[in-house]
């Protein structure tokens, strides 16, 4: 008789088994192998610990809602974490829809996201993925080698004791830079029709500082850098096919263009103007020109 109850509850367990493999496997997986728990490291020394309207730094690695989603995805580049995992909360019933406009081509929250951080922590490129767990990773490859990060700062620790003075403010500092920036560089009108050579490193902080060539993703990223050693609250500003400073100097928001500050001449004379130094949004708006309209539901301050 026990040798038949035995067999029955056998059958029993191998008939569940065999019809509810899946579920059992989930239940072990989540809650044995992968309980959802999340490994936070350490920031890097190029962490901003200020917040923006649009997105802020956040402890909570849990999202429920999209901008705490944003918040999450803000604060792994502000961080300069290279990967990094975590899920969404069990009432985010939009999360993976979420994460898959993310990786959209045309969505352009996760560009705004990389302006909104320090250079050095802005990323090249960025792979997001999610499993059958709900678990979410990104991988991020960034845009600095650490050597061109040890070389650039050198040399602006160098530039910045030579020309910044004692007493001067803040706007005579940004002044200071941006004439200098302006006067010893060109805009690299070859970059674009010679693609293959990228060794000017025109579009990041490296072109100006050390080859005196930029586009414009290069005059702002050095600036950056500048309103940084500063101490000086700001972030960059992108259009479709531009990019420039936005910095809270004297209580306000200003932007700050040094591309179109130094304008490209027929002649190819050196030109420093001051139409893009400093301006409110009414005056960037009045200025009427294409390159300047941008997105101000990412931009909030600059509305």
């Amino acid at each position: 008789m026990k040798t038949v109850i035995k067999s029955f509850i056998l059958l029993v367990i191998l008939f569940l088994v065999v019809f509810y493999k899946n579920d059992i496997t989930d239940y072990v997986v989540k809650n044995y192998f992968d309980k959802k728990s999340i490994e936070v490291p350490d920031s890097n020394s190029y962490k901003r610990d200020y917040d923006f309207m649009f997105v802020q730094n956040t402890d909570n690695f849990y999202p429920n809602n999209k901008q705490e989603l944003y918040n999450v995805f803000y604060t792994i580049l502000n961080n300069g974490y290279h990967k990094f995992s975590f899920y969404c909360g069990d009432e985010y019933k939009d999360c993976s829809k979420d994460i898959a406009e993310l990786t959209e081509p045309t969505n352009e929250i996760l560009g705004a996201l990389n302006n909104y951080v320090h250079p050095f922590n802005s990323y090249k490129s960025i792979h997001i993925s999610m499993n059958h767990f709900g678990k979410i990773t990104v991988d991020v490859k960034k845009i600095y080698s650490n050597e061109d990060i040890t070389k650039i700062n050198n040399q602006i620790d160098v530039l910045y004791k030579s020309l910044i003075k004692p007493g001067m403010t803040n706007e005579m500092k940004i002044k200071t830079i941006h004439n200098y920036i302006i006067n010893n560089t060109k805009y690299d009108t070859k970059y674009n029709n010679n693609p293959l050579d990228k060794n000017t490193k025109s579009n990041t902080a490296y072109g100006p500082l050390f080859n005196k060539v930029s586009l414009c993703g290069g005059y702002t990223d050095l600036m950056e850098l500048f309103l940084e050693k500063m101490n000086i609250k700001s972030y960059k500003i992108s259009s479709e096919k531009h990019i420039w400073n936005y910095a809270y100097v004297n209580n306000s928001w200003k932007h700050l263009d040094l591309t179109w500050d130094d304008p490209v001449t027929n002649t190819g004379k050196n030109l420093l103007e001051y139409n893009y130094f400093l301006i409110n949004t009414q005056k960037i708006k009045a200025l009427n020109d294409k390159q300047h309209i941008y997105d101000k539901s990412l931009y909030l301050e600059a509305k």
